[in-house]
């Protein structure tokens, strides 16, 4: 846990760098607040529609907007939308990465989005299959990157949040006189 309110105390802090560690405890109890929070608001959606009528569109949208959870949800995911795209820059520069190429994994993931959207109305299959190709790309060498280990000593980003490596004046902040 303690990574992870790191991760929130560094709310918008891009520069700088992130341990493996760091990075994934906070992706790991994201990813648990978060389906906790999605399976209560299935139970809720599942417990305001009757399953043995014929459910239309309406009463489905009707019972979604019920729900508390996902107003809690979208709040949650709003407000963890920077600490997450900050700790995923530091993570980048952790291994002597710039923060910009979240920005090219990012642009393919909502190209990904909208081209599920197309393959679903037989728009560009071609085009959709091959953005798709990309995603899957660039996922795998996203997390070949995240799974790297830090880069040995300082680099332009600070020094190793490990320590391994940094000359004496970069972890204690004083330069040393021999």
């Amino acid at each position: 846990m303690k990574w992870f309110f790191k991760c929130l105390r560094q709310y918008a802090d891009f520069s700088g760098r992130a341990r493996r560690k760091e990075y994934w405890w906070f992706s790991v109890i994201y990813f648990i607040i978060s389906l906790v929070l999605i399976i209560g608001f299935i139970t809720s959606i599942y417990s305001n529609i009757d399953i043995q009528e014929d459910v239309d569109e309406f009463a489905i949208l009707a019972s979604v907007l019920k729900s508390p959870f996902i107003y809690i949800y979208l709040i949650y995911y709003l407000v963890m939308l920077i600490p997450g795209i900050a700790v995923f820059v530091r993570r980048l520069h952790d291994i002597g990465r710039s923060g910009y190429w979240a920005l090219l994994f990012y642009g393919i993931s909502i190209l990904a989005n909208f081209s599920s959207v197309m393959l679903e109305s037989n728009e560009n299959v071609l085009l959709t299959l091959l953005i798709l190709f990309i995603m899957l790309f660039a996922t795998v060498l996203f997390l070949v990157w995240l799974f790297t280990d830090s880069q040995y000593g300082p680099n332009q980003w600070g020094p190793n949040p490990k320590g391994e490596g940094n000359p004496e004046e970069a972890t204690t902040g004083e330069v040393q006189l021999s």
